[in-house]
């Protein structure tokens, strides 16, 4: 293939990723629905007798299922104790006493990570459902999809339109803890053991339509993992760099941080970043909804947002004096000029600031 080829066909896989990352998740849910339904998935990612599960998972740091999908207080549930799953799932009545039957250690462990790899009668044995109910329990996991979302506060805005929450922030200790709204976030990455491929294709198993299916099955769960890992690092990224706002709740905390900056720092491009913080929120840990573009405002709202304050607390300060406040209270080091910009910029927004 020659440099132009290769060339056009970058560009055509770069066009096709920004598609992905800029799908909506309740059709991207649907593109895993139908991975995950296809009976050589399934194969592989169960296994079979003398051949391992090849399609595995990988979860995220810091990331777990929201509690919310079981509509319980998870502070309220003791070691062992059985999990009520009815308020995220009553759409789905028939398979809820299914889950409970196995409780909710259980239903992580088999179900959502496969943190034991199993085949269909292992996971019926171990927690006491027939093949059939596995299946059920499975099938429902991908149906509800993007469905799940957080109950309490309201949504965000109408600015918003379509949005789609991704999860609830949460601090333990100095960690930040992401509840994912739906299974097929808190579930990760799929991870792939080509070894055990390799085991599969040797092994006269697989049939021939679905050792040419194979290649294609793969690639695309390339793209799928590539999609969320771009999005969970983007996700990540803001998060560690707005850890003081998420600990104080205090909008001047923010840090001025450009979607350039950001792209930079994960070696992205902006209209990456742009298209993965476009139309998705996050839940904060004190409960509202906001945009995840608002994780990262630039230099000027920043600024914006502590002079206002600090104008009002010392309206007859000089520029100079505030440019040395943000240089040794914030760590921004701007120049008078550029204070100046912004004082007027609020003098004109609201009319009643004082100009010095």
């Amino acid at each position: 293939m020659g440099v132009r080829a290769q060339q056009k066909l970058a560009v055509l896989g770069r066009l096709r990723m920004a598609d992905w990352i800029e799908m909506p998740e309740r059709e991207f849910a649907r593109e895993i629905e139908r991975v995950e339904k296809d009976p050589l998935f399934r194969r592989l990612h169960y296994g079979a007798d003398g051949l391992p599960s090849a399609i595995r998972r990988r979860r995220w740091p810091g990331g777990r299922l929201s509690s919310s999908f079981y509509g319980v207080d998870e502070s309220r549930i003791g070691a062992g104790q059985r999990v009520d799953v009815e308020g995220s799932l009553d759409a789905r009545r028939d398979v809820l006493p299914l889950i409970r039957r196995m409780g909710r250690a259980s239903f992580e462990r088999y179900f959502l990570h496969g943190d034991e790899p199993a085949t269909l009668p292992e996971i019926a044995k171990r927690t006491g459902l027939s093949e059939s109910e596995v299946a059920r329990v499975n099938d429902l996991l991908l149906e509800i999809g993007a469905q799940a979302e957080f109950a309490g506060a309201p949504r965000v805005a109408p600015t918003q339109p379509g949005a789609a929450c991704l999860a609830r922030l949460a601090l333990e200790g100095d960690k930040i803890v992401f509840e994912f709204a739906s299974p097929y976030w808190a579930r990760g990455l799929y991870q792939v053991r080509y070894d055990d491929i390799e085991s599969w294709k040797s092994s006269g198993n697989l049939t021939g339509p679905e050792r040419r299916r194979l290649r294609h099955l793969l690639k695309r769960l390339e793209t799928l993992n590539l999609r969320q890992s771009t999005i969970f690092r983007i996700l990540e990224s803001f998060s560690a760099i707005q850890a003081d706002f998420l600990r104080s709740r205090d909008p001047a905390d923010l840090r001025p941080v450009s979607l350039r900056l950001l792209a930079r720092r994960l070696d992205l491009a902006p209209s990456t970043v742009s298209r993965a913080l476009a139309r998705r929120t996050l839940r904060l840990p004190w409960g509202p909804e906001v945009p995840m573009i608002s994780f990262v405002p630039g230099q000027r709202r920043v600024l914006k947002e502590l002079l206002s304050g600090w104008l009002r607390e010392n309206p007859d300060k000089t520029d100079a004096d505030f440019a040395r406040r943000f240089k040794v209270e914030r760590g921004i080091d701007i120049s008078r000029r550029t204070v100046n910009a912004v004082r007027h910029a609020l003098t004109r927004e609201s009319g009643v600031l004082s100009e010095s």
